[in-house]
């Protein structure tokens, strides 16, 4: 390139190196800002993903905190070696608490609103289910009965939810089985929680009184029985150290039903009365 060779008197216009010299900055500070504002988009993105990572985090851990639940598949045997159905009866003491417990075998559990006839042959448990208030069919919680849901509410936390030969108790507000139970014909109802993953909890009422729950203990359900009066902590405390994992009340104090044991004998529990209240529901086992 020729070099141009400019004398003291001489002058030379500079507009056009000038003005790209302009292009260049103002091109810089354009490219800056694009840099900066890539950058700052960036910072959001982060911010709203480690956000959203918590915020799933936390419901994960409450859910954990506060809902469990355990299935059992309802034992079946072939037909040629099963035995008709029966309830065994154990006795044990726990923590000074005299327990009855009540293991179904070879039977279907299910909720009904009437009391069954005791010259039924099929039917070897009975006991009360959930409790009895003022509000839909008087019944105290959810409550579905064969696929039809005749109350609603979460007052008390526990449940219990019955599907196609499966049995679940748990602990939640909120579970997928009440819907499932009514789509698929089941049954649900709920009741205080006594023990959740194997950890007693205490309720509110006070007192003492015979106390009943449905348990699991070793994938196992089973009713279980103070013998004598108890406050509902000590019950609660007594299921968790005879190893049941999960629990929920059923009504107990004098509330009448029965037992049917291996011998085929009848034996009944608490007080018969004429006198029934709307909303009063059964948890009945049934041979299969």
């Amino acid at each position: 390139m020729k070099e141009k060779n400019i004398s003291d008197d001489e002058i030379q216009i500079l507009g056009q190196e000038w003005e790209n010299t302009k292009d260049v900055s103002s091109s810089r500070k354009k490219r800056k800002w694009v840099w900066w504002l890539m950058i700052l988009a960036l910072v959001v993105i982060v911010i709203f993903v480690l956000k959203h990572f918590f915020e799933t985090k936390e419901i994960i851990d409450d859910y954990s905190q506060h809902s469990t639940e355990q299935s059992v598949l309802l034992e079946t045997q072939p037909e040629s070696v099963a035995k008709p159905g029966f309830i065994e009866i154990l006795e044990k003491t726990i923590n000074d608490v005299p327990l009855i417990i009540y293991v179904p075998h070879n039977a279907v559990p299910e909720l009904t609103l009437e009391l069954p006839d005791k010259a039924d042959s099929a039917v070897i448990f009975v006991t009360r289910a959930a409790d009895v208030g003022d509000n839909n069919y008087n019944i105290v919680g959810d409550f579905v009965l064969a696929g039809e849901k005749l109350a609603k509410g979460v007052r008390k936390e526990g449940f219990c939810a019955i599907i196609n030969q499966e049995i679940t108790i748990g602990v939640a507000t909120e579970t997928p089985l009440l819907q499932k139970a009514i789509n698929e014909k089941g049954y649900f109802f709920r009741q205080y929680p006594l023990v959740k993953g194997g950890m007693p909890i205490d309720n509110k009422p006070k007192g003492k009184a015979i106390r009943k729950a449905l348990a699991i203990r070793e994938g196992q359900v089973m009713m279980i029985a103070s013998r004598d009066r108890e406050s509902f902590h000590d019950f609660a405390q007594a299921l968790a150290d005879l190893g049941v994992s999960e629990a929920i009340y059923l009504v107990g104090s004098n509330t009448y039903g029965w037992a049917v044991d291996e011998q085929g004998k009848q034996i009944t529990f608490g007080v018969y009365t004429d006198t029934q209240l709307d909303g009063v529901n059964y948890l009945v086992w049934r041979k299969k």
